[in-house]
């Protein structure tokens, strides 16, 4: 993961590792100052470690909208309704299948939750199938 990604605010994990590093030698001066002491520890204990996650989700999301935790390579999508007639956003893969008299030729699977977005790329692979044979 890349320390040095900047984010909206500015900040980037590595700008605020030195920031934090800046304040403890402060402290190293000056052990008794309450608020820098809590300045400190929430940069230690909440600001950095969140600005280091948001920054690893911002490389999995990449051009998507969204991604599941559990399968960064699944996107939420919303998906057909289910026996409880209630449509959801649920992480899923969008397969794309190509046939041809009923024999399948080639299949994909893709992040992206429509398929005019699919059908090109799985052309593409289709078409590098074949080439090499």
């Amino acid at each position: 993961m890349d320390g040095g990604t900047t984010q909206p605010s500015g900040w980037s994990s590595e700008k605020l590792e030195q920031a934090a590093q800046k304040l403890e030698a402060q402290l190293l001066e000056k052990p008794k100052d309450k608020p820098l002491k809590k300045a400190v520890r929430k940069l230690r204990k909440d600001l950095l470690p969140m600005l280091l996650k948001y920054e690893q989700y911002q490389m999995l999301l990449g051009d998507r909208n969204s991604f599941s935790k559990t399968d960064p390579d699944e996107t939420f999508m919303r998906m057909k309704e289910d026996h409880m007639r209630n449509g959801q956003l649920k992480p899923g893969y969008n397969v794309q299948i190509g046939t041809e008299n009923q024999f399948i030729l080639a299949y994909s699977l893709h992040p992206r939750p429509t398929d005019t977005r699919c059908l090109q790329p799985h052309l593409e692979k289709a078409r590098q199938n074949f080439r090499g044979r």
